[in-house]
């Protein structure tokens, strides 16, 4: 056998060199393909590394969750289920199938009252940062909405996937435990998941196409099919440059009892985008030398930044007034400058939309015309109107506009996103409107709840914030709060009722309505609705919707407002003043300021219910007072009791004091 000498001294045999060579270039071969096979991650959360071997068997959807790490937080407490953890994950979502998955949205199940603090490559579609998702919450692709597939992309990773690493907190879990998500599902139409099979620290999913699924008749898109919220927001690019782009901002109220006044946009830029000019809108903040300072002054040298509108990272959006609508520079732009009014379709059409237009400076290295992202993070608020979560913009198609030239034609945007807002049930003590009720046959008013609208702004040791309020003759809701101790105390007094030593503290509305049942009979019955306006502000084309019940379905007639039931169940009344009389006034003050209290604005009006075709209707007992009360679309605090009848009432003594109700509001309206 031949045998060849090496430098080292050592002596190898032939036929072991010629093995040993092949081996290397076979590995080398091995190490090529997994190479050419996977790519390698990115920046923005597209890509990953190499995936598991589960996904070679998956013929669909390929999603995946792994849990990182954690750390225990602080405060440290010896009750293992309020300790709070910090935790790391990663999730991954791979298109390993023959069709592209548009606006893809992936379910984790979070069952250890998470709370998610950021996320990257991907955005929750329940809600800004921090997000509580203890109930779960659902990913979408921020900024790859979409998973092209391995065919069309010659396995471009990039492309068909994206990963997601999670940050945030969680509660309750022993040392030593891993926390683990409950499911893990593709909740796109027509997909099906199995169970999600779980090994360790990590679980995994391979979603197929539903055959038997039918397709919904319509347009066939391109992007995610337009959702509906009870407000919606469409980002247009409009036209698109190098450096910069025009873009379109619609937001249309689709709620019927839903509202907002003097509306406040905001959302935050994330490639360090600033805002040039403005059409239809404007800015809280103008300030040219946080351009100058900011990564856009130092890429734009020659721009004059006085003249531009707002480079902040988080601007703050709101509407122009009425006069700036014919302005041939910040206005004449349909649907705008209504000073951030949005009413209810119900109420006016024409006033459910609001418009803008602002054109868009953007940095390296999205200098070309086709680098479009929006901006994410959205919310919107009024003064005095429901609390709206906003979900991140998703990619639809472009949005249809008649073509400016007049002919029957129809322009395309360049590209749009749509934000997707719903109206979100108010805390315990943090409502902005609140409910009092009274009744013929009960000689006390039961006020708005303690701290109805919160008691952060007061000196909670000079009032009890958890004590039910006190129980009041039924003129003292005419009156503020300040004014009522010495009324409440003589009522208690005089009906044999406990004072405390620590009164209740007030409810802090600046809105308050009192609902009293006027009479009942055997056919029908009637309520009297009387709307207190305790700010210094007007509130112009205000409206209160009620929600009753049972005893929605037989309302009948409203006297001194315009009604109108709200389908589909029509168990729920708008009430809006009637022409000319659509103004809330604020609070003013009384006769003699020095002695008389403040006068609250107010609107009153009898309502008229029928008892036909509805069986089991008991007045007293409840029904007669409403299940929810909206004002300009605030769910308002309702009380916790409603009058009861007594067995020892008498019943001319109680219509008195519905009188004595009546001429107290009536002189009190004569003398506004």
């Amino acid at each position: 056998m031949k045998v060849i000498e090496v430098k080292t001294g050592m002596k190898v045999p032939w036929k072991a060199r010629y093995s040993l060579t092949l081996l290397i270039l076979l590995s080398s071969v091995i190490l090529l393909c997994n190479g050419q096979d996977y790519g390698t991650p990115t920046e923005d959360g597209a890509g990953g590394g190499e995936p598991p071997p589960e996904m070679a068997h998956c013929n669909g959807i390929f999603m995946s969750y792994s849990f990182g790490s954690r750390e225990r937080g602080y405060p440290h407490v010896k009750n293992v289920t309020a300790q709070s953890w910090s935790f790391k994950s990663s999730a991954m979502i791979v298109n390993a199938g023959k069709e592209e998955l548009n606006g893809w949205q992936m379910f984790i199940g979070f069952r250890h009252k998470e709370l998610i603090v950021s996320a990257t490559g991907a955005s929750p579609m329940d809600g800004d940062f921090p997000l509580d998702a203890s109930n779960g919450t659902t990913f979408v692709g921020s900024p790859n909405t979409d998973l092209k597939t391995s065919i069309e992309t010659a396995g471009d990773f990039t492309q068909i996937s994206t990963n997601i690493e999670i940050t945030g907190t969680l509660f309750g879990v022993a040392k030593g435990v891993t926390p683990m998500p409950k499911t893990l599902k593709l909740i796109n139409d027509g997909w099906e998941c199995p169970a999600a099979k779980r090994k360790g620290g990590s679980m995994n999913v391979c979603c197929k196409r539903n055959p038997k699924f039918k397709v919904k008749t319509g347009p066939k898109t391109k992007f995610a099919p337009r959702r509906h919220g009870d407000l919606n927001i469409v980002y247009d690019v409009l036209q698109s440059f190098g450096s910069n782009y025009l873009a379109q901002v619609t937001i249309d109220n689709e709620n019927p009892i839903g509202r907002l006044d003097r509306w406040n946009l905001t959302w935050e830029w994330t490639r360090g985008e600033i805002i040039n000019t403005m059409r239809g809108a404007y800015t809280y903040k103008r300030d040219p030398s946080e351009c100058l300072y900011s990564r856009a002054g130092q890429y734009y040298k020659d721009l004059d930044f006085s003249q531009v509108m707002n480079c902040q990272k988080k601007p703050a959006i709101s509407d122009l007034p009425p006069e700036r609508k014919d302005d041939n520079v910040t206005g004449k732009l349909p649907f705008c400058c209504k000073n951030g009014t949005l009413l209810p379709p119900l109420m006016d059409p024409s006033k459910s939309r609001s418009m803008f237009q602002l054109q868009v400076f953007k940095l390296p290295p999205d200098l070309n015309r086709t680098a479009l992202y929006p901006p994410q993070h959205w919310k919107i608020d009024g003064v005095l109107n429901p609390q709206y979560k906003c979900g991140p913009p998703v990619r639809v198609d472009p949005s249809q506009f008649p073509d400016s030239s007049g002919l029957p034609a129809i322009t395309y945007a360049i590209a749009s996103w749509q934000v997707v807002c719903n109206i979100t049930k108010p805390k315990a003590q943090a409502s902005r409107c609140c409910v009092s009720f009274s009744a013929f046959y009960n000689n006390s008013a039961i006020p708005c709840n303690t701290c109805a609208c919160g008691c952060n702004d007061i000196d909670t040791t000079t009032c009890n914030a958890d004590r039910n309020p006190l129980l009041l003759p039924p003129d003292a809701l005419l009156v503020p709060f300040d004014n009522r101790t010495l009324k409440a105390k003589a009522w208690a007094k005089q009906n044999h009722m406990p004072i405390p030593k620590k009164l209740p503290c007030p409810d802090n509305c600046g809105v308050s309505i009192n609902w009293h049942v006027n009479t009942d009979y055997r056919d029908g019955w009637t309520a009297r609705l009387t709307v207190f306006n305790w700010r210094d502000f007007a509130f112009e084309d205000w409206f209160v919707a009620v929600e009753m019940g049972k005893a929605g379905p037989g309302y009948e007639n409203v006297y001194s407002f315009n009604g109108t039931r709200v389908p589909p169940n029509n168990r729920t009344v708008m009430f809006q003043g009637l022409r000319d009389m659509n103004y809330l006034v604020g609070q003013v003050n009384g006769t003699h300021p020095l002695r008389d209290p403040p006068v609250p604005g107010k609107q009153q009006s009898v309502i008229s219910f029928k008892k036909k075709n509805i069986k089991g209707l008991n007045i007293p007992e409840g029904d007669g007072f409403p299940t929810k009360l909206f004002f300009n679309g605030e769910e308002c605090a309702l009380p916790k009791h409603f009058p009861k009848k007594s067995s020892g009432h008498r019943h001319g003594i109680s219509v008195l004091m519905s009188l004595v109700l009546a001429m107290a509001a009536a002189f009190a309206l004569m003398m506004d």
